[in-house]
């Protein structure tokens, strides 16, 4: 188990003596597909750290409309934005497959914050960088067109793709309802959007995953659709 705790990216730099601290504190716990690990404005009093499966990120409109944020993969981590604020929770979370999580309480993570000065930087870069996400998230949709909110999720989650001879292929296999629930839109008008971008040979599919064929003209595309 140590084994596996070193090497999830927030505890890679933690001393032997605090991952260890950390396996004594924490528990696992397990989701099945769809099963919901905390909603929105529910107090919070956890954090969690994927150990295996994939976990879904996302909020609900009046209308129920759904806007996924993200979608979090062995490594990532949640939950820890309302522990630091002391606040209820700011979106939902669940499993979008079988998944296996790490959890930590409130007090315990906060401890090992005020102990660690490089756990507690490593956070604060991941918490700058979502934030700066959800700040060009906020432009995009509100002043891109559906064609150019597509093409900027393509480029978005390509970052995490897998290079290859012509392009890159994206890590994961995304349906098209997760594919609209991140854009923000529903399915008829991604539909057309993937069509487009089809159309004009920058992206196709292989083994299942999305191929970004042309990144280059991709990133081109979402600043020309503002």
């Amino acid at each position: 188990m140590l084994k596996m705790l070193r090497k999830i990216p927030l505890l890679s730099q933690l001393s032997a003596g605090d991952l260890k601290e950390v396996h004594k504190i924490s528990r696992i716990a397990e989701y099945g597909p769809g099963e919901r690990i905390f909603s929105k404005a529910e107090a919070a009093n956890q954090m969690f750290i994927v150990l295996s499966g994939r976990v879904k990120i996302f909020t609900l409109s009046a209308s129920r409309k759904r806007k996924t944020f993200a979608y979090l993969q062995p490594g990532g981590f949640f939950g820890e934005m309302a522990l630091l604020k002391g606040k209820t929770r700011s979106a939902s979370a669940e499993a979008a497959s079988c998944s296996r999580l790490l959890v930590i309480r409130k007090t315990d993570f906060r401890r090992l914050l005020a102990s660690d000065p490089d756990l507690s930087y490593y956070l604060l870069q991941t918490v700058c960088e979502r934030l700066r996400r959800a700040n060009e998230e906020m432009e995009s949709l509100l002043f891109q067109n559906i064609l150019g909110r597509v093409a900027k999720t393509f480029c978005d989650l390509s970052k995490r793709g897998q290079k290859l001879d012509q392009g890159l292929i994206l890590n994961e296999p995304y349906t098209q309802q997760e594919l609209a629930d991140i854009v923000g839109t529903t399915r008829e008008p991604l539909t057309r959007a993937l069509a487009t971008l089809r159309r004009a040979q920058l992206i196709d599919t292989r083994d299942g995953r999305y191929w970004i064929k042309k990144p280059e003209k991709l990133e081109a595309l979402c600043l020309i659709q503002a």
